[in-house]
């Protein structure tokens, strides 16, 4: 091959696998737990292809672009990957031969890497062109480290400095287009994501916007039936469902979390004002064994404790009994809402969740939607004729209350 083949191979190896680490990257894999370790292979495989083909400007002088997976690498990767690029580059330059320019190559290591470390922070926090500068002065740097550690331990001729000129030069051009393509790639991945993001919100926004207090009208009329007959528990009713709609159509914090404690008195709002109507008929039960400060999505148990009640235990003369189950275990929060009301067929639990059902489980397939968008979770519905439902999910929590933007949980708090 001549000069432009080999050099063009060298570009495709370290293309393909800057795309291989973008990729990764885009399909939330930098969110990975051995993601640093993959990033250090890919940039290490690139390096290594690099030396192992490199330029061939004369039978005594080679050349290679290791400098960009090198700069990429401590870029992107920081201080662990750097380090374990530099002592591959010296390990495998040692394999090839401890010549000389085996010494110019340890040389200009440990001349340039406490510097690309010391512009790191620096290249992280600036913009695209500032990026590229940086970029391009680490280059030129290392470029003359090299010359220096050459003309050291190999020697000076005019067909050296030819090469190293033009070295310089094509070094300069690679690295520039390397680290812009990069930025482009994930200046490009980071807009879609957020494009996505957007859209996971507007659609989360409407779902909350669909659950509509049910029970509004009723609860209206036993107000008014109350206001006559017993004025004081017609005051605490209506201050019930005041806390009730001012927690459940808070619509301004739609991307929010709340805390269980919230949710449940939420739920214990709504039970207020539906005891007035089911008096004695209705039972609750609570059983309770979590932080009440856990983190979750509001209005997302609320729901399924007033669907127990409207399609569970309305249709039943006696009323019932509705459960409410939450506990901690392995990282996670266990929720349960059952009934012991009318049940429902399979049939039934097919059209409640069925895409053309429009009137009926609004609640049961909001939830199933958010949980599933949230934290890719899936609701189960256990449900008998004539014995009654049980829904269950499951939802990871965060630990420290920490805004969170990973695929696990839900950005914002």
């Amino acid at each position: 091959m001549n000069i432009l083949e080999e050099l063009l191979l060298q570009v495709a190896f370290v293309v393909t696998l800057i795309f291989a680490f973008q990729l990764f990257y885009s399909i939330g894999f930098g969110r990975f737990k051995y993601f640093r370790l993959t990033q250090a292979v890919l940039f290490g495989v690139a390096l290594v292809l690099c030396m192992t083909f490199p330029v061939h400007v004369t039978d005594q002088l080679s050349v290679d672009i290791r400098i960009v997976p090198m700069l990429l690498g401590t870029f992107y990767g920081g201080f662990e990957t750097t380090l374990f690029l530099s002592l591959l580059i010296l390990l495998y330059r040692s394999y090839l031969g401890m010549d000389g320019g085996f010494y110019a190559t340890t040389l200009a290591v440990f001349m340039c890497i406490p510097i690309f470390m010391f512009f790191q922070s620096r290249f992280l926090q600036g913009n695209k062109n500032q990026r590229l500068r940086i970029a391009i002065g680490l280059t030129v740097g290392y470029c003359v480290s090299s010359f220096v550690s050459m003309a050291i331990f190999i020697g000076l001729s005019r067909t050296f400095l030819g090469a190293i000129l033009l070295y310089t030069l094509v070094m300069m051009a690679v690295v520039l287009i390397f680290v812009a393509m990069n930025e482009t790639i994930k200046d490009t991945l980071e807009k879609n994501q957020q494009r996505v993001a957007e859209a996971k919100d507007a659609e989360i926004a409407f779902l909350r916007s669909q659950i509509q207090p049910h029970f509004l009208y009723n609860a209206l009329n036993s107000i008014a039936a109350l206001c006559a007959e017993d004025p004081r528990q017609a005051e605490q009713l209506t201050l019930d469902l005041s806390q009730y709609l001012r927690s459940g159509l808070n619509f301004k914090q739609m991307a929010t979390f709340t805390t269980l404690e919230n949710e449940l008195e939420l739920i214990q709002a709504y039970l207020n004002i539906e005891k007035v109507r089911f008096a004695d008929r209705l039972v609750i039960e609570y059983d309770i064994e979590a932080d009440p400060n856990r983190l979750i999505p509001p209005l997302i148990l609320q729901p399924l404790v007033e669907n127990a009640i409207k399609h569970g235990l309305m249709s039943s003369v006696r009323g019932g009994t509705v459960k409410i189950s939450i506990r901690e275990l392995d990282g996670k929060l266990r929720f349960a809402v059952e009934d012991n009301g009318c049940g429902m067929s399979e049939a039934k639990r097919q059209e409640v969740f069925g895409p053309d059902s429009k009137h009926s489980g609004i609640g049961l397939r909001n939830i199933a939607r958010r949980i599933k968008l949230l934290y890719d979770a899936s609701l189960q519905v256990k449900s008998t004729v004539g014995i009654g439902t049980k829904v269950l999910f499951e939802l990871p929590y965060p630990s420290d209350g920490r805004k969170l933007d990973d695929k696990s949980y839900y950005r914002g708090r």
